[in-house]
Formats: C-alpha cells, structure tokens, sequence
C-alpha cells in the first residue's frame, strides 16, 4: 500500500524512508565529537607506585618519584599539633636539658662532663633533680611551639610569594631559615616569662613555677614579665636556632624525597630530624650559653659582651663547652618532635 501510495503521488510529497540508525555522517560526526571531548578531558595525576599517597591532590604537580604531601591542616590545628608534638619530646628529653643548663652554670671544680654532671645532679638532688622545671618547660613549649608551628608556614608562603617562588619548585634554603628564624622568634617573645622561669627552677631555685613568676613579676611588674633583660638574647638565640632547625628539617627531607626520591616515612623524618638537630646545636650553643647566663644573672645584658667575657676568662671552646649535651639533648627532642608532629598533622588535617 505504501509503494502504491508513492507511485501516486509526487515525489517532493511522498514520505521519506526511515532510517533506524544515523547517517554515515552523522556517525563520522557523533565519533569526532566524543573524541573531541574525551580528547579535552583533564586525567587527574597520579604518584608514582610506592609513594605515600596514590594520588595527587588537586592543584598540585606531580614531581618525578615523590609523592605531593597532603595540604596543611588549618591553623589552629597546626598549632595543637605543634603544640602535641613539643611536649611530647619535653617530657622525654628534660633530664638532658637540666643536665646541659648545669654544665652552662657550672662553677669551678664542678663535673664538666655529661656523665659527670648526670651523677652528680641525681646523687646530690635525686632523680626528681632532673626534671625540676618541667611544669614551666611543657607550659612553654604548649605556647611557644604552638606559634612557632602554627605561623612558620604562612611566613614562608608569604616570602615565598614575594620572591617569585614557582609553587611546584623545591623552596630556597634562604627562605626556609628566614621564615623558622621569624616563627621562632614570634614564639620566644610571646613566652619569655615561661622560659625564664623554666631556667631558673633548673639552676635550683625553689618555689615552683609560680614562685619563680612570682619573682619575675616582683623584678620588674606585669611588663618586666616580658621586658626582661635577657629577652633580647632569648630572641637571638630563638631565631638563630629555628633558623638552622627547621630549614634543615624541611631541606634535609626535600633532598631525600625529591632529589633521592626516598618515599616519605618515619625514616626520612627521623635522619631530617637528626640533620636539624646537628645544624642548630652547632649553631646555636654559644649563643645558648650566653642566654643561659644572663637569664641567670651572671652576665650583663649585652650578649656578645657576655660572650667575650667568657671566652676570656675560660677560653674560646668554653663556649662549646654543652655542644655535646646540647646535641645530645637535641637530637632525640627533634626525633620525637618532628615525628610525633608529622603524625598529629595527619591525624588533624
């Protein structure tokens, strides 16, 4: 019926065949154009197998055989972390610490050496000797590792940025000393009055934290609690120490993961920390000692002063006198802090 219908009428009027599927060209058109938008997809990219994550977070570039680490955690929960991880490693490297102060303050006669000075303190005061002062110590690192930690990555962002820094380029040494340097030293003045405190409860003083605030507070009032003479060589001490601390932590695990392209662990964390703690009791320990000293009472207020005083009265390499110590103390503290933080930074992120 429908051919003889055709033969009827005209051929403009008569009803075009059905076509079940698209034409040839409209197949040639349909597959260019899912190629096309295939073609225009964006594939996230993925690390490379063995690394720690096994993808990369969006926005950032893969680097060959490392894995982009995970975005910071927010800043309050940097600063619980640095917090966490600073106590953490207080609590189980004070006794090294009491033991370097007391070689910074020995007088003449007394054990200079660690094992020395380690016996005698516990046979003359008792273990609990070794730990006096760890009430003010945990009081100072809660406060001054929170803002060390909390503020170290915005200032090295910040000069980053206004260095031209690309965002996918291993950062600059310069920079990374310049913003620990500038976070410790913000730290340090915020909590001055604990540290004092801290050193004078390890040098034998009695009363307890809030007997040696009581003093301080006596000294010089509610200002004089930060205003203190010796605040000016706790800063310089501060900035020189992170300076050389956290830019070798961050240096030393960049080189390992980007250069060496270990995956990222406890072990990469654990030589970086090893590496810092070297670079800042090397650069550090006189400095160290001539903060120690005035907070104590022993020098003017005048470091480098303080420290030609004692280069000449006990000779030069007295001011490395705790290097070993400091070293010792340092070492563990950075291995305990720098890992326990990398793990409270994954836990809060």
């Amino acid at each position: 019926a429908d051919d003889s219908v055709n033969r009827i009428l005209p051929r403009d009027l008569a009803a075009p065949p059905r076509r079940r599927g698209p034409a040839a060209h409209d197949r040639v058109t349909v597959t260019r154009s899912r190629s096309s938008i295939m073609s225009n997809v964006q594939r996230k990219p993925v690390a490379r197998k063995g690394s720690h994550a096994d993808e990369v977070a969006p926005g950032k570039k893969a680097v060959k055989g490392y894995a982009v680490a995970p975005p910071p955690p927010p800043l309050g929960r940097r600063m619980l972390a640095g917090a966490l991880g600073s106590c953490t490693a207080e609590a189980g490297t004070m006794w090294l610490d009491t033991v370097k102060v007391r070689l910074q303050l020995a007088p003449p006669g007394a054990p200079t050496s660690l094992v020395g000075m380690l016996l005698f303190v516990a046979r003359t005061e008792g273990i609990g000797g070794l730990f006096g002062g760890l009430t003010p110590a945990l009081l100072r690192q809660a406060s001054y590792q929170s803002i060390k930690m909390g503020t170290f990555d915005p200032i090295k962002a910040a000069i980053a940025k206004a260095a031209r820094v690309p965002s996918n380029e291993a950062m600059p040494f310069w920079i990374l000393a310049l913003a620990g340097g500038l976070a410790g030293a913000i730290g340090t003045v915020i909590a001055t009055p604990t540290e004092i405190a801290k050193v004078r409860l390890q040098a034998g003083a009695s009363g307890g934290v809030f007997g040696a605030l009581s003093t301080l507070h006596a000294e010089g009032g509610i200002i004089g609690l930060w205003l203190h003479p010796s605040i000016v060589p706790n800063v310089q001490r501060s900035f020189v120490v992170n300076a050389a601390e956290l830019a070798a932590y961050e240096w030393t695990k960049a080189l390992l993961t980007r250069t060496l392209r270990w995956r990222e662990s406890t072990a990469v964390h654990v030589l970086a920390a090893v590496v810092s703690g070297l670079c800042a009791a090397l650069a550090s320990t006189p400095v160290d000692m001539a903060k120690t000293r005035m907070m104590n009472g022993d020098c003017g207020a005048n470091m480098l002063r303080c420290l030609a005083d004692v280069a000449a009265t006990s000779g030069v390499l007295a001011l490395y006198a705790s290097l070993f110590a400091t070293w010792m103390r340092l070492a563990p503290w950075n291995v305990i802090n720098f890992v326990s933080l990398e793990r409270y930074k994954r836990l809060l992120a």
